[in-house]
Formats: C-alpha cells, sequence, structure tokens
C-alpha cells in the first residue's frame, strides 16, 4: 500500500471518516491524517496496522482504471448534460479525476465551459484512432473532449464503416486514458442511435434522468431494450447506474409519474436525490461558469454532491 493508493481509496469512500480508521487501526499521533497531508509514506508498522482494517473496507476492489458512465435518455430536455456537467464537477470536488465527454453534435456541454471544439473534437479521433482525443482542461480535476456539429457529419460517415459503434471504445482504450481518470462521463444525444451505441458499449455502466412527465417517461422502457441488447449482442457487462428524477417540481403531476416508475422499475436503483428544477443552471450555463462556482450551495449544488456519493457508495 502507497499514500497514493490510500488517498484515492478516501476519495472514493467519501462515507469513510481519517481519524476513525485511525482509531480502529490503533494509530496514534494522527500518523495517517499527517501522511495524507504531508504526501509521505507510512511506517511499516502503521502500514501493517493499517492494511486489514482498509481491505475490510474494499481495499482490494479500488478500480484501477476510471469508470465509464453514459448519462441517456431518448428525449431532449430531460437534463442529461446539466447531469453531465454537474455531477462531475461535484466528483473533481471531491478530488477524483473526471473527464466529461461531448457525444451530442449540439455541442451544449462543450457551450457550458466555453470550450471551442474547431481546434480539435471528440469526432476526430472517432473517425481516425491514430488522433488523439481532444481533451481540454477546464480546472486541475475537471476536463472535458468537446463537440459541435461536425459530430453529425460522423455519424453519417460512420453508418458503413467497420466497427461503428465501437469507435469511442476503441478511442479510449488506445492510450492511457483510463488510467488517468478516476470517471469518464459522456453526454449522450437524444436518441438511441449510432452515437448512443457508441456510448453505451464504451461504458460499464449508463445514468438515465427522466423528467417526471408524460413524454419523458414513456421512453424508459426503449431505453432498457437497448441495454439488454448491448449486453447480449455487445459482449459489455452494462449495468444500469440508476434512475435520477431531474427538473422535479412539487405538484400532483410530478409526484404520480415519480411514483409509477419507482414501481415500474423498482428492480432498479432510483436515486434518493432529486434535483430541483432551479433558474440557477440555465444562469450558469449561459454564462459559461462552473456550477459551483456560481452557485454551489444552491439545493441543485448539494444533490448533485449527493448523487455523486450514492454512486460512490
Amino acid at each position: 500500500m502507497q499514500i497514493q493508493s490510500i488517498r484515492k481509496f478516501f476519495k472514493m469512500k467519501p462515507a469513510l471518516n481519517v481519524s476513525g480508521i485511525e482509531k480502529e487501526a490503533d494509530i496514534k499521533g494522527q500518523a495517517l491524517h499527517k501522511a495524507l497531508q504531508s504526501n509521505s509514506e507510512l511506517s511499516e508498522k502503521n502500514l501493517a496496522k493499517l492494511a486489514p482494517v482498509l481491505i475490510n473496507y474494499g481495499y482490494h476492489s479500488l478500480p484501477s482504471k476510471a469508470k465509464v458512465i453514459s448519462i441517456v435518455n431518448n428525449k431532449g430536455g430531460v437534463g442529461k448534460t446539466t447531469t453531465t456537467a454537474i455531477l462531475g464537477e461535484a466528483f473533481a470536488r471531491l478530488g477524483l479525476r473526471v473527464l466529461l465527454i461531448d457525444l451530442d453534435s449540439q455541442g451544449n456541454l462543450s457551450h457550458i465551459y466555453g470550450i471551442d471544439a474547431d481546434s480539435g473534437q471528440v469526432a476526430d479521433t472517432m473517425l481516425d484512432i491514430k488522433k488523439s482525443l481532444a481533451i481540454r482542461p477546464i480546472n486541475e480535476y475537471l476536463s472535458i473532449v468537446p463537440s459541435n456539429l461536425k459530430l453529425q457529419e460522423v455519424e453519417s460517415l460512420l453508418l458503413t464503416a467497420a466497427s461503428n459503434q465501437n469507435r469511442l471504445k476503441a478511442a479510449l482504450s488506445s492510450s492511457t486514458i483510463s488510467q488517468d481518470y478516476d470517471f469518464i462521463l459522456i453526454d449522450c444525444p437524444p436518441s438511441l442511435g449510432l452515437l448512443t451505441m457508441n456510448a453505451l458499449n464504451a461504458s460499464n455502466s449508463c445514468l438515465i434522468t427522466v423528467h417526471p412527465e408524460a413524454t419523458a417517461v414513456v421512453g424508459l422502457n426503449s431505453i432498457f431494450n437497448v441495454i439488454e441488447d448491448v449486453k447480449l449482442y455487445g459482449g459489455n457487462n452494462l449495468v444500469v447506474e440508476g434512475i435520477l428524477f431531474t427538473m422535479v417540481e412539487k405538484n400532483s403531476v410530478h409526484d404520480s409519474y415519480k411514483e409509477f416508475v419507482r414501481e415500474e422499475y423498482s428492480s432498479f436503483r432510483i436515486f434518493e436525490s432529486e434535483i430541483k428544477k432551479s433558474v440557477d443552471v440555465a444562469k450558469a450555463q449561459a454564462l459559461a461558469e462552473q456550477f459551483y462556482v456560481y452557485k454551489g450551495k444552491s439545493h441543485v449544488g448539494v444533490s448533485y454532491e449527493e448523487v455523486a456519493k450514492e454512486i460512490l457508495s
């Protein structure tokens, strides 16, 4: 065990308390806390005490590669892009390294951060695997691969191309990207077409955003059918991360649709945290500001932090 991997373990397990672990491992003088702060290694004696405690909490299950999550729904305006952005920021605030991939030709995720895709974007690598992904930093822990309308051309070109549903997977597998990040979040277009199939084939899991109204709820079955197809025919053990209610308002219509989803899809995780409708999201995006810089203490920011912790748990 090295201090870097121990630090990552605590980031991935935010429910764990360093002081509590020190007490459980009988480590004196806040040695673990000081080592984490100074990036210095623990003594062999303290490591011997610490190892069985961390292993008991799942240390050996610490992922060596990034967890790739697609944010999906075959309808627009249900919070996919907002969720990709703010959930990514929430992970980054925990000290985790996050890469956002804008896989929607409208480029809304890129616009949120004021990133121009003309100098390089995800479409370039999907057409030519020899071209590295155009990763652009947003802050110390958060980066993005942008897109724009060129992605529409790529979708057309890929229709008759070899391995056309696995181009993004190849792009993420052809370098050290999966080792460089803890999470990769993919913002999918509002369809279940070729680009979304690329996202799902490249992912470990998918998060489904649902605006609790008729048009968003009705299409859920088609999403789950596509997920089953990916698992059956794509050789991908894709799992459903959960269903997240977005832009929720306190009224009988939203309440009834949420209850319907909970009953109809009870075998899947329904996130306890809900994202309430808020003008703060639109304001932050209009200003091209990171949400937690603009108004991180709002109920939206707190809710996405809770979603991040639910995923990590």
